[in-house]
């Protein structure tokens, strides 16, 4: 399971606590939680940017950041014990 936290994109952690967490462990659950830009650094469209590469999209970080980690866990989860194919985003 990926966890994405919540935080309306300006604060957060994949670090916080989360009591249900162990029960997650005791199921044989393979969790994961990651972090992702927030606030301006997460949506920043500096016009710079767009000048200098046009056609690519610009201050949508944050949403970058989150397709990279659950692009990580498609490569990577086997090697934890996970199957990629079964991969539930929470």
């Amino acid at each position: 399971m990926v966890w994405i936290h919540g935080g309306a994109f300006v604060f957060g952690s994949g670090a916080l606590p989360n009591s249900s967490v162990g029960q997650f462990a005791k199921q044989g659950v393979i969790l994961v939680a990651f972090n992702y830009r927030l606030g301006r650094l997460g949506f920043f469209a500096f016009p710079a940017l767009s000048d200098e590469h046009p056609e690519e999209l610009k201050g949508n970080y944050a949403y970058m950041d989150q397709i990279a980690a659950l692009k990580w866990v498609q490569e990577n989860i086997a090697a934890f014990g996970g199957d990629p194919k079964n991969v539930t985003i929470f």
